[in-house]
């Protein structure tokens, strides 16, 4: 497997924060659509990640 990029690293980095902040939300009961946009953070972090990766073209 290839060492990640800096910009992977730090896509990895942004959707685990993101993915614990999703978790934090929801128990701290905030309203669902504050829930909504960090979940979506959280997965466009990972589909960054995933498509910056080496040769993906």
């Amino acid at each position: 497997m290839a060492k990640p990029t800096p910009l992977q690293f730090r896509n990895i980095l942004v959707a685990v924060v993101a993915a614990a902040a999703f978790v934090w939300s929801v128990v701290a009961g905030l309203e669902w659509w504050v829930s909504a946009i960090i979940g979506g953070a959280c997965v466009l972090s990972l589909a960054s990640a995933y498509l910056n990766r080496p040769n993906a073209g």
